[in-house]
């Protein structure tokens, strides 16, 4: 009898290379066999519990023992093990935790990761990892792409399948590039993670065309060891089980039913140049006291970004502009449906409808094209019940209902005798009112035909059934995307067939014997604009008449948390989705819809990695809330003593406003991943504060650099990898790392502060130019978006920081005299003291005294953003002229924000700024002007206005 001898490590990883190859191998043929190739991940090795104990206890005794060439040669067993810690990845620093389980693994051996991944990729078909994650950390999103679905991002996956549930076609489960990039749309409204995870949208397609899969059933995506191990990570908790089953099932039926859309063929002749499309707004009209004002309601337009990602980004961050309407509406307002909108005037059909304020051409060409209003120059109304109307996009008007003919052109005429003029609150436009009778006269009939309306026909197409999500009661209807479009036709005269034309796709039907409504489903219509056109067929196969109805099929979007109207209560934030850093630091606003005078709880809770509360504060209001009811709400809740002792460690903040009886409305936000954040660390009263950084970049490049608050421009460069002390005063830490840069001021130490008096920071002059000058602006942006900590006293530091480079700046441009007072403005206890040594320093000529003069006597006019603009602008114009500035329609805010807030002049052109700051430059009493009106509202309003001002 022979005795088994221990075998060597370098054999037993060579055997498991051996078998690993086998499985990767075989898969890799099978995925190359598939009508669309699929690519195979190192966490389908389909080791048992055995072998992977024995892979694991091997890499680790190979790293401990000194990973020496021979160990390295077979390297798919590392593989395995790296992506097995990408299963586990929790969203913290991926070499943290894989150095922490590795012992002996060194920070200079992490290239073996990528060069193994890349070769994996390269024999077995691997999946490589895509999107801005991967292009940012090109080692770690190897094995995090390989582990298919990390266990922390498993719960939304199943989630986002279950809210796209009716979405689902069988074009789509067979078309999984399409399906990942669909899904992917919808993972704006998840956490950061998830979109990160959902960049790569062939991965994402595949994973969930593999998760749909039936019970008990094999896919071609992923082995059913892997694929039994996340579904079962899945059904650890009841609600993901929950939602993963309700996904299954409904993939289930659309593969049973087998149904796929067909494409569309010609357009035929009666169909309209341009179908509907789900990005139109809705026009309506509302009754108040007498006269009709009119609106527009505009859709969620998250679905344009469908093939174009950056489109999103565009709609979340910039404020929309709405032809006619009152001004700008919020940033983010287009990524939430429900947005409604009063006209001023009435818009122009011919231009764009919406636009992005500073959006791309791109984008802004995108919403042109998709986002439209009907033709002109007529609309037409139908009226409803409580002074409400809606707008009828055929133009069809039926016996025995009231409509009003809005015109944009002169003033209506109508020659028919049942319509008479109605007032209309709306500029450019003039309205009719028709109390249209039973019977409708063949000389009424032609008397329509220049207003742009018709009769309609005796044959009537209408939703029936499941309640359509929108039908303007006659001749368009809306449907969410799984929903089957159930349609009535009705004729007064009974036929013996009728022709169904949907997007040129024709079919026969019986009519039913005896009856006059006739009733057909259309299933699986996909998203988008479709025309249904039914010609009614008499028994000698004779047409009788023809009907036609407008479809849209609407996208099925995840509900975003804000509770939508009709809830009594609906929370949204400018811009959309943001951060709790944007939150926190003023950079962003909530505002919360509600009826006036309501009495409610606002509730902040912060939240920890792992989702335990850190923190909770609560406060009383009264709703609504707007920007400034935020602002000053925001201001006392980060002062809470809780709220500051829990913030740098919080992960997330959940706002809550409720009130029994009206409604619930919530958002979260999230820090977001980031690729370098700082801990700051005071381990007693007796000691300053340290920072440490922590550094999830693959590079070793990072650099640090600390620039105190006493001298703000003078940077100090410090080790990436020891912790910063930090002066009394904080300070600001600026960390770079490849394409990313993060800013953070740190806390303070009050004590200390107060003890060393009122010293001010120190801005060195720099050179009257135009590079001289941006060496300000750049300073100034840098510590104007520089995350804040919780210490409430940072946000001060802050502030002299940027009121010291914005004097600093002021002095170089204003001149030695402007400088002079600049100085006893600093000093002074009350700045409006000095209004009449401002206005009497802009300038000595008659001019600029005259303008000077007309600037003080506006200051108290001039008490929030817009009326300064506008006065101003009014102004400054004919000296902008005589400065050689013409076709600038932005200078004067450009100049009020040069002198207010330099650092926002980034945002600008390049083009642009350099001519204008060379203007500035050469022209100084532009600046004094500016800074005289920014310095003389201040002085004269109260802080809140103050902060959102310039």
């Amino acid at each position: 009898m022979s005795v088994a001898q221990p075998s060597g490590l370098v054999e037993v990883l060579a055997y498991l290379q051996g078998k690993l190859h086998r499985q990767f191998a075989e898969l890799s043929e099978r995925r190359k066999a598939l009508e669309t190739t699929s690519p195979v991940f190192a966490l389908e090795h389909d080791l048992d519990q055995a072998d992977y104990e024995l892979l694991e206890a091997s890499v680790l005794a190979a790293v401990s023992g000194g990973f020496t060439a021979q160990h390295r040669a077979s390297w798919l067993p590392f593989v395995v093990y790296a992506a097995e810690s990408g299963y586990d990845y929790v969203g913290d620093e991926y070499w943290t935790s894989f150095e922490r389980s590795t012992p002996g693994w060194r920070p200079d051996q992490r290239h073996w990761i990528k060069q193994w991944f890349t070769k994996f990729a390269e024999e077995y078909g691997g999946v490589v990892p895509k999107g801005a994650f991967a292009k940012a950390f090109t080692i770690i999103a190897w094995p995090i792409s390989h582990a298919v679905l990390p266990t922390y991002l498993q719960r939304q996956l199943a989630q986002l399948l279950y809210e796209f549930r009716a979405g689902l076609t069988s074009a789509l489960l067979d078309d999984l590039d399409e399906f990942g990039e669909r899904l992917a749309v919808r993972s704006h409204l998840y956490s950061d993670r998830f979109r990160i995870f959902c960049q790569n949208t062939a991965l994402l397609g595949r994973v969930a065309a593999a998760l749909l899969s039936g019970e008990d059933e094999e896919s071609p995506y992923l082995v059913k060891s892997t694929l039994d191990r996340l579904v079962e990570g899945l059904s650890l908790e009841r609600e993901s089980r929950q939602w993963l089953t309700s996904a299954r099932h409904a993939a289930s039926r659309v593969r049973a039913s087998g149904f796929t859309t067909n494409e569309p063929l010609n357009r035929v002749a009666q169909l309209a140049a341009r179908k509907p499309s789900p990005a139109d707004p809705k026009f309506f009209l509302r009754q108040l006291d007498g006269a009709w004002n009119a609106y527009a309601e505009l859709p969620d337009m998250t679905s344009l970004s469908e093939r174009l990602p950056y489109v999103y980004d565009e709609l979340r961050m910039l404020r929309p502009i709405v032809s006619g309407g009152k001004g700008p509406l919020p940033r983010g307002a287009l990524v939430f449906s429900g947005q409604k909108v009063q006209f001023e005037s009435w818009p122009d059909p011919l231009g764009p409808f919406v636009q992005l304020e500073g959006g791309s051409s791109a984008v802004n060409a995108i919403l042109t094209d998709q986002s439209i209003m009907t033709n002109g120059p007529s609309w037409l109304y139908r009226i409803q019940e409580s002074g409400l109307a809606i707008e009828v996009k055929g133009r069809f008007i039926r016996p025995g209902h009231s409509y009003i003919l809005v015109s944009a052109v002169d003033k209506l005429s109508p020659t028919i005798t049942w319509g008479e003029p109605a007032t209309i609150r709306v500029l450019g436009a003039s309205a009719y009112r028709l109390d249209v009778p039973e019977q409708i006269t063949a000389d009424d009939a032609i008397a329509l035909v220049p207003l742009g309306l018709s009769t309609l026909s005796t044959v009537t197409v209408r939703p029936v059934g499941i309640v359509a999500s929108a039908w303007d009661g006659e001749g368009a209807a809306e449907w969410l995307a799984g929903e089957p479009a159930i349609i009535g036709i009705r004729s007064d005269q009974i036929p013996a067939r009728y022709l169904v034309n949907v997007d040129g796709s024709a079919k026969f039907l019986a009519w039913p014997d005896g009856l006059s409504d006739a009733i057909f489903s259309l299933d699986g219509l996909a998203v988008g604009a479709h025309e249904a056109l039914v010609t009614v067929i008499g028994a000698d196969d004779r047409e009788l008449s023809k009907g036609a109805l407008s479809i849209t099929i609407r996208d099925p979007q995840v509900r975003p948390e804000n509770a939508t109207i009709g809830e009594g209560i609906r929370m949204l934030a400018s811009p959309a989705r943001p951060t709790l850093a944007e939150l926190w630091d003023r950079r962003a606003t909530i505002t919360v819809e509600c009826a006036p005078g309501v009495q409610a709880a606002i509730v902040v809770r912060l939240r920890s990695d792992q989702g335990s509360e850190l923190a909770v504060v609560r406060r009383r209001v009264v709703l609504p809330i707007g920007p400034d009811e935020w602002a000053t709400l925001a201001k006392d809740i980060r002062a809470e003593r809780a709220f500051g002792g829990a913030y740098d460690n919080a992960e997330s903040c959940l706002v809550e406003v409720h009130r029994d009886g009206v409604g619930l409305a919530s958002l979260t936000f999230e820090r977001g991943f980031q690729a370098l954040r700082w801990q700051f660390v005071k381990p007693d009263r007796d000691h300053a504060w340290a920072a440490r950084l922590h550094d999830r970049t693959d590079g070793g490049n990072t650099s640090v650099t600390y620039f105190p608050a006493e001298a703000p421009l003078q940077g100090i460069d410090c080790p990436p990898t020891e912790a910063v002390a930090l002066k009394a005063r904080g300070g600001l830490l600026r960390t770079v790392s490849g394409d990313f840069e993060l800013s953070v001021v740190g806390p303070t130490d009050p004590s200390a502060v107060l003890s060393m008096g009122g010293s001010r920071p120190f801005v060195p002059v720099v050179e009257k130019s135009t590079l001289g000058v941006m060496k300000y602006v750049q300073a100034h942006h840098m510590w104007a978006s520089a995350e804040l900590p919780a210490d409430v006293f940072a946000a001060h530091e802050q502030l002299e920081v940027l009121e010291a480079i914005a004097r600093a700046n002021s002095s170089l441009i204003g001149g030695s005299h402007w400088a002079a007072l600049e100085r006893k403005i600093a000093r002074a206890d009350e700045p409006a003291d000095y209004l009449e040594e401002m206005r009497d320093s802009l300038g000595i000529s008659t001019e600029h005294r005259l303008l000077a003069t007309e600037i003080g006597r506006n200051l108290y006019r001039w008490s929030d953003p817009l009326s300064l603009i506008q006065g101003f602008d009014e102004l400054i114009a004919p000296n902008l002229v005589e400065n050689g500035i013409r076709d600038k329609p932005s200078a004067a805010r450009f100049l009020l924000t040069f002198a207010g807030r330099p650092g926002q002049v980034v945002t600008w052109s390049e083009g642009v700024r350099s001519l204008l700051l060379g203007r500035i430059i050469d022209s100084p009493v532009l600046f004094r002007a500016a800074r005289f009106a920014v310095l003389g509202t201040r002085a004269l309003n109260n802080s809140e206005s103050i902060g959102r001002g310039f």
